[in-house]
C-alpha cells in the first residue's frame, strides 16, 4: 500500500487532480476525512486522495510523515513537537493547521471504586487516583504526558499512580472490566464516553471541562500536519485540502444527524449512535467556534504547546520557533 505513495502529488498544468496520501483511523479525531470521503469533498478541491492509510500508531504516522509516504495527517501536537525536535530539516514534520484548541484528554473509571462525584475539584477528583492503576496507550505517548501533567497540577508525583500501557481503547474495555485497571487515559472525547458504556464506568475527569486547571484545558491537541519539504514545495495542494477539511467542518455543522450517521458507522460499528451524537453536539458547541478561519495557527497556542513540549522533555528549550514550525500560509 505504502509503495504506491512515492513522489510528488504531480498535478500538471492541465489542471488534474494532485495525488495526496491522508493517514488517518477512526474516531471523532479523524471524522472530517471520513466526511471528506463520503461528500466527494476531495475530487471537488482538485485532490486524488487514494485509500486512507491507517498506521499502526501516532509515532508510525509521524515517520511516513518524514518520509513522504503520507502528505497529510492530523496529528497529536505534543507528539509532533518531538518528532519535529528529533528529525532532520526538510523532513520535519510541520503544523499547517489547528483542529481542536481546547484538550480532548480525560480520565474514564470503572464501575468499583469509591469515586468523588461530579461536583468535586479538580485536586479531590485527582487524589482519588492515588495507588490506582491507570491505563496509558503507551508509556511517553500523549494520554500518558497528560496524565502526568495533571497528577503535576493537582500537586502529587507521576509515581502517585500507576502507569500501565495497554494499547488503545479497544484493549482497555476488556482490562477494565477485568479489574486489570482502575482507569484511562481517553484521547478522544467520544471514546471516554463509549469505554465508560461499556464498561458500567463513568468520565471522570475531561480534561477539557471549564472546571479544570487552564494550562491543562487550553491545548491545541490535535494539529494537521505535513513534511516541511511537502509545505514548501506543495502549498496550493495543502491548501486545497484544508478547503476540504474546512467544508468537512461546515457540513458536519449543518448536517448533524448525517454526521454523526458516519462517526456512529465508522467509529462504533453501529453501535453507540448516542454517542456519536453527544459528540456532534460537542463539536458544534465547544470546538467549532473556537477555530479559526482554514485552520490558522495563532502564534499564542502554538507557543503554548512549545512551552509544554519542553515542558515534558519532548524538545530541548529553544530547539522549536513558531516560525519554524508553521509556514508562513498557516499563520493566524
Amino acid at each position: 500500500m505504502l509503495a504506491a505513495c512515492g513522489g510528488g502529488p504531480g498535478a500538471g498544468a492541465s489542471g488534474q487532480a494532485a495525488k495526496f496520501t491522508i493517514g488517518s483511523f477512526p474516531g471523532d479525531t479523524f471524522l472530517l476525512d471520513a466526511v471528506n470521503l463520503a461528500n466527494n469533498d476531495f475530487a471537488r478541491n482538485n485532490l486524488n486522495v487514494p485509500k486512507f492509510i491507517t498506521p499502526q500508531s501516532g509515532v508510525q504516522a509521524l515517520q511516513l510523515v518524514s518520509a513522504g509516504a503520507v502528505n497529510g495527517y492530523s496529528s497529536d501536537t505534543l507528539l509532533l513537537m518531538g518528532a519535529h525536535a528529533n528529525s532532520t530539516q526538510g523532513k520535519r514534520p510541520v503544523i499547517i493547521g489547528l483542529k481542536n484548541v481546547s484538550t480532548t484528554y480525560g480520565v474514564v473509571v470503572g464501575p468499583n471504586g469509591n469515586w468523588p462525584g461530579e461536583d468535586a475539584t479538580f485536586e479531590e477528583k485527582m487524589q482519588s487516583l492515588k495507588g490506582k492503576s491507570i491505563g496509558v496507550s503507551a508509556i511517553g505517548a500523549g494520554g500518558d504526558l497528560q496524565l502526568d501533567l495533571a497528577l503535576e497540577l493537582a500537586g502529587m508525583q507521576s509515581s502517585d499512580v500507576t502507569h500501565l500501557a495497554v494499547g488503545p481503547s479497544a484493549s482497555a474495555i476488556p482490562n477494565m472490566k477485568a479489574g486489570r485497571l482502575d482507569g484511562y487515559v481517553s484521547v478522544q472525547w467520544s471514546s471516554g464516553l463509549f469505554i465508560a458504556r461499556e464498561t458500567g464506568g463513568s468520565v471522570l475527569l475531561d480534561f477539557g471541562r471549564p472546571s479544570m486547571p487552564e494550562t491543562l484545558r487550553n491545548q491545541a491537541v490535535v494539529c494537521i500536519s505535513t513534511s516541511e519539504s511537502f509545505a514548501e514545495e506543495h502549498e496550493d495542494v495543502l491548501k486545497n485540502w484544508l478547503r476540504a477539511q474546512s467544508e468537512g467542518s461546515e457540513w458536519m455543522l449543518s448536517h448533524k444527524d448525517d454526521a454523526a450517521e458516519i462517526l456512529n458507522s465508522g467509529t462504533f460499528d453501529g453501535n453507540a449512535p448516542e454517542i456519536a451524537k453527544a459528540y456532534i453536539e460537542h463539536y458544534a458547541q465547544d470546538v467549532a467556534p473556537k477555530l479559526q478561519p482554514m485552520f490558522k495557527a495563532p502564534k499564542d497556542q502554538v507557543d503554548h504547546m512549545i512551552d509544554l513540549a519542553v515542558r515534558f522533555g519532548n524538545a530541548k528549550e529553544g530547539a522549536i520557533s513558531y516560525e519554524q514550525i508553521v509556514p508562513a500560509f498557516a499563520r493566524a
